[in-house]
């Protein structure tokens, strides 16, 4: 073409000429400068494109794992608070007690052994103290009240549960995001929170797996803008809110609809992002690559066509300023001039052509390697992976697919129908057409709708594969997750939130459902019989052998109720030493009785227990359906009544529930709220009632007796409320109370007479005993020598060293002590060798029979011989005769006291006791008692007083 222009030009004359040659070397430059320009926009925005894809595809398969992730999380949370409801945690301070157990971290350790994504399970009270971590069984001392996750649950518009921001583990020094969910009690207030801490080096690790390019980034935030999440890792970033950045904004404005290029809230580069959401979490998912890498191909290329076209256009220059300067020459030289610049022209054209071509051959390289990093993530993923086309011809398969089919390498071919992988899958792999037909049957409805889906496929091999559909505008995408291991661990935890981790039985839900299905027939007509078991004497193994043992025995005993019941029968442990059985169905009510006879004599059996041979008995109480209810909640109350009842009168007996249980409960439980109120309101009395000193023929002083005058009930004596005090725990302060009024009531007597104060063995129990006996004798100005304490035989069974240790120290404050009730417990002599009483007291129930039964009178004498040969004094209790009086003081015994000489009264009748009181020596003739000693008389005492 330049040749034909110089020959034109020359034709046409000089002037003329180089204005055509000019305009047409302009038309030809700015036509190779637009081809240029056309071709890098276009390569320009091919680019873009593949990038955007293949970030888009990343994106959405690192949503779904990381969606599985903190799934699995949540499932893990939901199941240990229902087993914490089923142990009957349903306040903050049975929260405290069973949250910080042993036995609950073994727990926490056990659901999370197959979840190695989840670093730790931990359980926080109400006031942010971590009380149990699975992964350290020393304790750190970790207050939450502070953290994120704590006060978003407590607040006012709490959350059921909340992603805290990555922290750092403490224990390992690694990153880890909390999840916090509350557990509430039965008022449906907080009582606590489970957290499980999610490994953030796990998340990195998979995303790490994928990065295959440079400059590609993942990051996971919360839905409020809070960086979880980011790969590469960024310390200083981890945590930050970004939901107030523009930019923010609009990539949630963009969520699951494509990518967009905006300038990177963390790093400030202009980025190519692919946002997704989770499915089920407030998460999103970001895939994003700089601008700057996803076009680094492009400008190489870019560059190397500009530089052809600029050379090109340089040669063109040269060309047209070649012709216009060459016009003036002579004709002869044009033609030998015009071949050398053709020749010039076709060398340039053949350098620019390979120059393009080398272009072409460079960028092929580029994208075959980004394909080679493409085709390495595709096989190093856990999921197998295909996509097909909008025709149904297939794209990519990878080499997790061919493992889960069963399937040699490379039998899938690009190009493949659907319908032909099926096939091969069938004919080459372990696939079965049985297999194939709910796959082929879901995936038909899938692409009708053009629905994103998921299926959990099972094979007949066992195998169980989560399939997740995905529609692409150019076709569409399937994943495969094999879950059969997932599932297993999720029934294993199924399985837990049913049955008692230390038993193995049935627990409260389980035990719900099976009486809820046993009631189901008992309304047709079908009978069945509800034991509630409570074990007897458990306490003490545990206080004296400790848990372990008591939690083996515990199993032991689940282990012999359940080898001893049909088939149709459920055990069940309802917590603590509770057990509870379902027998369905009966025949009559007999059946449930013979069956209550065997397991008392069962459990009456010594158990075994690591070379332990240990003896416990069971109360049982048994309701029926349909006559005592068919109600689950009545009929468990009908029986717990009736277990009450058996424990009361014996234990290791069965009682039947009985309609007036129910009421007889109900007037206990009024009783026990009026006895805690009792002492604040001021309806406890002291009575006091005479000691009469036998040789002196003297009243020596008076036993304080307490007394309850309730406002509706009148006088309630102390063997109506006192068992009930010790068992409620308010007989410490009553006792503490009893000692310092009667202190002061005595401070005012006559210097030589004392008062006698019976303690409570739970007082012993308190640790505090000797102190308020102190305080009680220094606030009244009593002197120590004016009190006498009574304790029982039952006190010295406790602890016996602890015991002694606090008698020794009561002693040294110059008291005296008293054995009371001697010879109606265990009566064991070696309690007198140990501790040298002041006093033994001679129960009424031997002076009642005096007179009447030989045993008694011996037995008083061998008393009172024994006193008087270890140098106490004797007192006998319950004188109401003459006679049994002469007898006493016959058999030696030192003090009496009895309605003989008064009942109790109150402190303002003792003036008035006195004058009326008959004389003691005309009760006791010199004949039975030596005159030995000066008579206080009753008269000379009320004037002392």
């Amino acid at each position: 073409m330049p040749t034909c222009f110089l020959r034109l030009a020359a034709l046409m004359g000089h002037p003329r000429a180089r204005h055509v040659l000019v305009l047409c070397g302009l038309v030809v430059g700015l036509t190779l400068a637009a081809g240029a320009v056309l071709l890098i926009v276009e390569s320009r925005r091919h680019d873009l494109d593949d990038a955007g894809r293949e970030l888009k595809n990343l994106s959405l398969l690192l949503a779904e794992e990381t969606d599985r992730a903190f799934q699995s999380v949540e499932l893990v949370q939901l199941g240990l608070i229902e087993h914490l409801h089923q142990q009957g945690v349903d306040t903050a301070e049975k929260f405290d007690r069973q949250a910080g157990s042993l036995e609950t971290h073994f727990d926490l350790q056990h659901r999370i052994a197959a979840l190695p994504h989840i670093s730790a399970l931990g359980l926080v009270n109400a006031r942010g103290k971590l009380v149990n971590l699975s992964s350290s069984l020393e304790l750190p001392d970790i207050d939450t009240s502070d953290w994120a996750y704590f006060r978003a649950l407590t607040g006012t518009a709490a959350p059921v549960s909340f992603i805290n921001p990555p922290v750092r583990d403490r224990t390992n020094d690694t990153w880890v995001i909390i999840v916090g969910r509350t557990v509430s009690g039965a008022d449906g207030r907080l009582i606590g929170i489970a957290t499980a801490g999610l490994q953030l080096d796990q998340l990195e690790e998979s995303f790490s797996r994928i990065a295959v390019a440079r400059d590609v980034s993942f990051g996971l935030f919360r839905g409020d803008g809070v960086l979880l999440a980011r790969y590469p890792h960024i310390d200083p970033a981890l945590g930050k809110a970004y939901g107030a950045n523009a930019e923010f904004h609009d990539l949630q404005a963009s969520l699951d609809r494509g990518v967009m290029q905006l300038k990177s809230i963390i790093d400030g580069r202009q980025r190519i992002v692919a946002p997704h959401s989770a499915a089920h979490f407030p998460l999103i998912l970001t895939v994003t690559n700089t601008v700057d890498a996803a076009l680094a191909g492009w400008r190489a290329q870019a560059r190397r066509v500009l530089g052809a076209t600029a050379l090109m256009e340089v040669v063109l220059a040269g060309i047209v300023w070649l012709g216009v300067t060459q016009l003036h020459a002579q004709e002869r030289l044009i033609a030998a001039d015009a071949v050398a610049l053709h020749a010039d022209t076709a060398r340039a054209l053949a350098e620019s052509e390979l120059a393009l071509a080398r272009q072409r051959e460079q960028s092929e390289c580029a994208a075959h390697q980004q394909s080679q990093r493409f085709d390495m993530a595709l096989s190093n993923m856990t999921h197998g992976l295909l996509m097909f086309d909008v025709k149904g011809r297939l794209l990519i398969a990878n080499q997790r697919i061919y493992q889960l089919c069963g399937l040699p390498a490379d039998t899938l071919l690009t190009g493949m129908p659907y319908a032909e992988v099926l096939r091969v899958a069938v004919t080459r792999g372990n696939l079965t057409e049985a297999d194939l037909l709910p796959l082929r049957q879901w995936r038909a409805e899938l692409i009708d709708r053009r629905a994103r889906g998921s299926l959990v496929w099972e094979l007949a091999d066992g195998r169980a594969i989560m399939v997740n559909h995905q529609p692409l505008q150019e076709g569409w995408i399937s994943t495969y997750e094999d879950i059969t291991d997932r599932r297993q661990a999720e029934a294993r935890i199924e399985y837990m939130a049913r049955h008692d981790a230390l038993t193995d039985l049935p627990n409260r839900v389980l035990f719900r459902e099976r009486l809820d299905e046993a009631l189901g027939h008992a309304r047709r007509g079908q009978a069945l019989a509800l034991l509630c078991l409570d074990l007897d004497q458990f306490k003490a193994v545990n206080d004296t052998l400790g848990h372990p043992i008591g939690d083996a025995l515990l199993q032991a005993v689940a282990r012999r109720l359940a080898s001893h019941l049909r088939d149709s029968d459920t055990v069940a442990r309802l917590g603590g030493d509770e057990y509870a059985i379902v027998q369905a169905p009966i025949a009559r009510p007999a059946d449930a009785a013979a069956l209550a006879d065997r397991l008392i004599e069962l459990l009456n059996e010594p158990f075994d227990v690591a070379g332990h041979q240990i003896v416990i008995g069971t109360s049982i109480g048994i309701a029926f359906a349909p006559q005592d209810g068919l109600d689950p909640d009545q009929l468990l109350k009908s029986a717990d009544l009736a277990l009450y009842r058996a424990k009361t009168e014996g234990r290791g007996i069965y009682r039947l529930f009985q309609a007036g249980m129910d009421a007889a409960m109900q007037a206990r439980r009024m009783l026990e709220l009026d006895l805690r109120n009792a002492l604040r309101a001021g309806e406890l009395e002291l009575f006091y009632q005479p000691l009469v000193e036998l040789h002196a023929r003297a009243v020596t002083g008076f036993e304080a007796l307490l007394r309850w005058r309730h406002p509706v009930r009148g006088l309630i004596p102390p063997d109506h409320f006192i068992p009930l005090a010790e068992e409620i725990g308010v007989i410490v302060p009553i006792g503490e109370w009893v000692l310092r009024q009667a202190c002061i009531t005595a401070a005012a007597w006559p210097n030589n007479m004392k008062v006698a104060v019976n303690l409570s063995p739970a007082q012993f129990r308190s640790r505090n005993l000797v102190a308020a006996t102190e305080a009680a004798l220094r606030d009244s100005n009593l002197p120590a020598e004016r009190l006498e304490l009574e304790i029982t035989e039952s006190v010295l069974l406790q602890d016996t060293a602890a015991t002694l240790a606090t008698l020794h120290e009561l002693r040294e404050l110059g008291l005296y002590v008293a054995m009371d009730d001697f010879g109606t417990g265990y009566s064991s002599l070696s309690y007198l060798r140990q501790f040298p009483f002041d006093r033994i007291k001679i129960d009424q129930s031997f002076v009642r029979e005096l007179g009447r039964q030989r045993d008694c009178g011996a037995i008083v004498r061998a008393v009172t011989a024994l006193s008087r040969e270890l140098g106490m004094a004797t007192t006998a209790e319950g004188v109401e005769t003459p006679e049994q009086l002469a007898a006493l003081a016959l058999a030696g015994c030192t003090d009496v006291q009895g309605f003989l000489f008064s009942r109790p009264v109150p402190e303002a009748a003792i003036p008035g006791l006195l004058r009326s009181m008959p004389a003691l020596e005309t009760m006791l003739p010199h004949s039975v008692v030596a005159d030995s000693g000066r008579l206080i008389r009753p008269v000379a005492l009320m004037q002392a007083l």
